[in-house]
């Protein structure tokens, strides 16, 4: 049998990464205020970096997207990049080194 969860229900991030890519989406811009057009801008760039599998990817954007947020963060407010400045802070962001444990 089939059930309906609502958009809004809360989730931890191994359901999260699971979800449909319209659902995904949705989590995206509604805890990081993350348009459509800027997730297929980052799915796009993380493939071609070599983030082939798409769970690997879902947490690659995931990461990204949490190492962008204040703290003081308000719902309503969106992530904004200027031009070349989405890229530049991909690269940065999977190019730095990564600490262990």
């Amino acid at each position: 049998m089939l059930t309906y969860t609502s958009l809004s229900e809360q989730f931890d991030e191994a359901d999260v990464l699971q979800l449909p890519d319209h659902r995904f989406v949705t989590h995206c811009f509604e805890h990081y205020g993350l348009n459509r057009g800027i997730y297929n801008t980052i799915d796009e760039w993380l493939y071609r970096f070599g983030v082939r599998d798409i769970v690997q990817r879902r947490q690659a954007v995931l990461a990204f997207l949490a190492s962008l947020q204040p703290p003081d963060r308000t719902e309503g407010t969106y992530l904004k990049f200027g031009k070349g400045g989405l890229t530049k802070q991909l690269f940065d962001f999977m190019t730095r080194p990564k600490l262990v444990g």
